[in-house]
C-alpha cells in the first residue's frame, strides 16, 4: 500500500512538473541576462557586507583596546587620589 502511495506521489509529480516546463515558452536571452546580472551583483554585494563585518570587528576590537585603557587610567587615578590623602 505505502509503494502504492509513493508511486502514485511520484507519478503526479512528475505530471505536474510536466505540464509546468510544457506551459512555459523557457527562457529568453534577455532573461539570462537579467539573472547573470543579479547573480554577480549578489557576489558583489556579498564580498561587501563581508568586507564591511570585517571593518566593523576591527572598530569594535579598537573600541574595546581603548575601553582597557580608559578604565587602567580610571584606576591608577583612583590609586593616586587615595595616596595623596
Amino acid at each position: 500500500m505505502a509503494r502504492i502511495k509513493n508511486m502514485f506521489f511520484v507519478l503526479l509529480t512528475v505530471a505536474f512538473l510536466s505540464g509546468l516546463i510544457a506551459g512555459c515558452g523557457g527562457v529568453s536571452e534577455e532573461q539570462l541576462k537579467q539573472l547573470n546580472d543579479l547573480k554577480a551583483e549578489v557576489e558583489s554585494l556579498q564580498s561587501q557586507a563581508n568586507a564591511k563585518e570585517a571593518e566593523r570587528t576591527a572598530l569594535l576590537k579598537q573600541i574595546a583596546d581603548k575601553d582597557a585603557k580608559i578604565k587602567d587610567f580610571q584606576k591608577q587615578t583612583d590609586q593616586a587620589k587615595a595616596n595623596c590623602k
